[in-house]
């Protein structure tokens, strides 16, 4: 009979060992749980953050850019000349293009901008080709004043 309780008791030991050992599990699945929900919490707020982060540099290298067209503008419509306006309005259709992939930068979304940033590049390496024929083939607009000559 000694033999029996001993089974039993080792029995129910056991099993309420066990009921302890589930509850164990359980909360460490729940705590698992929470911590891969704040891991892609993290994730997604670092995604933005590096999306805000490429936006802003594509919107000051653009800004830069026409920052300059405007200030090489500001010179030309000093000289009045027929081949600074020409100048001028090659400039300004540069600018109006730059303008608008700067709107489209600035509202272009997580899905969209991996082909915005892409177009944005392509229209940055462009207006750089642009910007080297230009003072290329005006130089000698800014060869009167060396102090303000296009970089």
């Amino acid at each position: 009979m000694k033999k029996i309780f001993l089974l039993m008791g080792l029995a129910a030991f056991f099993a309420c060992n066990e009921k302890n050992t589930r509850k164990e599990k359980k909360e460490e699945i729940k705590e698992g749980v929470e911590k891969v929900g704040d891991d892609i919490k993290s994730a997604a707020n670092n995604a933005g953050d590096y999306l805000t982060e490429q936006k802003k540099q594509a919107e000051d290298a653009i800004s830069e850019r026409i920052k300059e067209i405007d200030q090489t503008t500001a010179e030309l419509k000093k000289e009045g000349s027929e081949k600074s306006d020409a100048a001028r309005r090659k400039l300004e259709s540069l600018k109006a293009e730059m303008n608008k992939k700067m709107k489209d930068v600035k509202n272009s979304s997580a899905e969209t901008w991996d082909s915005t940033r892409e177009a944005a590049d392509q229209l940055m390496k462009k207006s750089d080709k642009e910007w080297t024929n230009f003072k290329q083939d005006f130089r000698d607009l800014f060869k009167k004043d060396s102090g303000n000559s296009v970089e």
